[in-house]
């Protein structure tokens, strides 16, 4: 039987012990707050994904979660480049009145729609030269939204969506909305959602260069 040498176990442990302090730092995250919520409050969410981004395939799925942690809206746009789509999406913001839109997806597709979202609640003035009544009309009555719009770490939530508590939670969801719900839920808290992975905190999965995945030892 092969042994490991001495040099191959002290790199296991360095590596492990890397990845451990990497999970240190993702649970050691304070509460999302804007610059007038209090110490103590906490953030509504508007949690949005379009899943790998496929057009032919993926719908924007839209999660909003108040304050207390629960689940108050969620549905699905077709296409936020469409007018009516995007309409549909002002009055979300309009009604809820998050104080953060988070963005999370699972190919590089998401930069797309963060950008995407973006331009809709802080629309762009016309391009000089563009002089056409419909693009100045669209921008004067287009409202700008002054809400912070982020990317978070979303093993939590890939976790999350698959597990037995969403299932309890929110059965009638797609994986994608609860995958939304945990996103929201681990802004507004990072370390209580960590906690309620319960078992499933075993594994964490890092996207880096090797793709480890380190088990985190469980405190009996």
């Amino acid at each position: 039987m092969r042994r490991s040498s001495p040099q191959g176990k002290r790199s296991s442990r360095y590596m492990q012990s890397g990845h451990l302090q990497s999970v240190e730092q993702r649970i050691d995250v304070a509460p999302y707050r804007t610059g007038d919520m209090a110490v103590g409050d906490t953030a509504s969410v508007l949690a949005i994904s379009w899943g790998k981004g496929d057009p032919h395939k993926d719908a924007t799925t839209i999660v909003f979660v108040d304050e207390q942690g629960r689940m108050r809206e969620h549905t699905k746009l077709d296409n936020l480049a469409d007018p009516e789509s995007s309409d549909e999406f002002i009055d979300i913001l309009r009604r809820r009145k998050p104080s953060v839109i988070v963005i999370g997806g699972f190919t590089v597709a998401t930069a797309r729609l963060s950008q995407m979202v973006k331009n809709i609640i802080n629309p762009k003035p016309p391009q000089e030269g563009d002089q056409s009544r419909g693009n100045i009309e669209t921008h004067t009555n287009r409202e700008a939204f002054d809400i912070p719009v982020t990317y978070v770490h979303d093993d939590v939530a890939r976790i999350y969506q698959h597990s037995k508590r969403a299932a309890d939670e929110f059965s009638a969801l797609s994986p994608t909305a609860k995958y939304c719900v945990g996103l929201a839920r681990y802004i507004q808290s990072p370390l209580n959602e960590y906690a309620a992975l319960g078992p499933d905190i075993a594994v964490i999965s890092f996207e880096n260069e090797d793709h480890h995945l380190v088990r985190i030892p469980q405190v009996s």
